[in-house]
């Protein structure tokens, strides 16, 4: 676009990505055992999904400024982590195994996920 609106967009959806990545790996790690706090595993992915959310967002328009369609291929693994965090929020249950069930049963997986939008973030440079 001529008034600058798509750079604009690819500037917040790179300093995105690159919170959804500290966001991952602090995630990844309360998974693995690092920490065991409920509250912290919680929050983290709380903000993971709020940051996907938003560049799910940005890559949508995006794509429509630029004249291009795209489809947003991981609403399952974002609908899996709200299930998870509701159902958090009515059982006294610990919520590191609802969390990693989440994400393992997610088409596509976290991973792979994240390895689309560190693609993107190296085209956006």
């Amino acid at each position: 676009m001529r008034d600058g609106t798509d750079e604009i967009i690819k500037t917040k959806l790179y300093g995105e990505i690159e919170t959804l990545e500290q966001q991952y790996r602090a995630l990844k790690g309360y998974l693995a055992g690092k920490d065991d706090n409920s509250l912290e595993i919680v929050g983290a992915a709380k903000g993971f999904r709020d940051t996907l959310n938003k560049i799910s967002t940005r890559v949508l328009t995006l794509y429509t400024l630029e004249g291009q369609k795209t489809k947003i291929t991981w609403d399952s693994l974002l609908t899996n982590i709200d299930n998870a965090l509701e159902t958090l929020k009515s059982s006294r249950s610990k919520p590191k195994p609802a969390i990693q069930l989440a994400l393992n049963i997610s088409e596509p997986k976290i991973e792979e996920v994240m390895s689309y939008l560190l693609t993107l973030k190296k085209s956006l440079q």
